[in-house]
């Protein structure tokens, strides 16, 4: 397999995948996050964790690992405006839960997520500030998928695909 580059005309500099798997560790309930940052069709960063506590709802669990893949795209903003590339429009982020999209979104939905600790809410102030959006993607077209749980063979195949892995 390889890592193939499209230059594939997208608006946006890069785009990051989000996903999670709640409780999938059957150990000790803990969910896995994982994403995928991709330029030019291709995966450039990618990994998946498992979280360091366990999450009460799928929303705390999506929204945790949207905070870490934040903290991912930020990097990659700064790497890529040293180069000297425009980074002055938000960079996406596409999770398939739409609760954690709200909450990431919107301040006003804090109440439903006070036992989520503060330091996985800066993701709010730098949507705020524009530095990225949290936006919405299908299960069926998340390639981060692909690192939470195992799938199935054209499930697989597909996201590999999406991921810029050629045979």
């Amino acid at each position: 397999m390889s890592l193939v580059y499209s230059g594939c005309s997208s608006p946006d500099l890069f785009t990051a995948f989000s996903d999670t798997d709640l409780g999938g560790n059957p150990d000790n309930s803990r969910s896995t996050g994982g994403f995928a940052i991709c330029i030019g069709g291709g995966a450039v960063q990618w990994g998946s964790q498992l979280h360091p506590h366990v999450s009460l709802s799928s929303t705390e669990s999506e929204y945790t690992t949207v905070s870490k893949v934040g903290c991912k795209v930020m990097w990659m903003r700064y790497l890529l405006g040293k180069f000297g590339y425009d980074t002055s429009c938000p960079s996406p982020i596409l999770v398939d839960n739409a609760s954690a999209i709200q909450v990431a979104r919107h301040p006003e939905h804090q109440s439903t997520m006070k036992h989520v600790h503060c330091a996985y809410h800066w993701i709010r102030d730098h949507v705020e500030q524009g530095d990225m959006s949290v936006t919405h993607v299908p299960g069926s077209e998340n390639p981060a998928d692909i690192f939470t749980k195992p799938l199935g063979r054209v499930k697989f195949a597909k996201f590999r695909v999406m991921l810029g892995l050629r045979g």
